[in-house]
């Protein structure tokens, strides 16, 4: 990379690329019709496993340079590099969840399950658990953080069971 601005626009692309997928999975899914959204849903989650962790290695390498576009402190580049570590994983797991419940279960007839999911985990895990972090017991900032970035990760286990159980897929022609 020859400067500071191209790392910039890489992982701004990546990004974009990434979104764009997860997007363009429900209109695929649509196109496809009931008998083979089972067989496309199962390809398109693996694929989102796979760029997921993807995504968050990518992310890992790009570190180095990411922690050098601005000058700082010591302890603001310990910061960095803590959270740059718990956006990897945090973009493996917003990965999975994105295209289930962005992509496969909309497409599939099941739009409700994300708006209930999504609400559950940051009205009653993230929020709650990130204030009583920071406020009641007043852990560091990496734990803070660490704490507000679990919804990806907390729901995991409910779309994968979600998707099992094949609820989302409903007859929507």
């Amino acid at each position: 990379m020859e400067s500071k601005a191209e790392v910039f626009h890489l992982v701004l692309r990546v990004s974009c690329l990434v979104a764009a997928v997860f997007a363009a999975s429900a209109i695929i899914f649509g196109l496809l019709g009931l008998p083979r959204l089972e067989i496309c849903g199962a390809a398109l989650a693996k694929l989102s496993i796979v760029g997921g962790v993807l995504s968050g290695l990518f992310l890992l390498a790009l570190s180095l340079a990411i922690a050098g576009l601005v000058p700082m402190t010591p302890t603001a580049r310990s910061y960095l590099w803590g959270m740059l570590f718990m956006s990897a994983y945090y973009l493996a797991g917003k990965s999975v969840n994105s295209m289930t419940i962005g992509g496969i279960f909309p497409a599939g007839g099941d739009s409700r399950f994300g708006l209930r999911c999504d609400a559950v985990t940051l009205w009653c895990v993230t929020i709650p658990l990130g204030c009583l972090c920071a406020f009641v017991f007043k852990l560091p900032v990496l734990a803070v953080y660490f704490a507000l970035n679990l919804d990806e990760i907390v729901k995991l286990p409910a779309v994968y069971r979600h998707y099992r159980k094949y609820g989302w897929l409903k007859n929507i022609t």
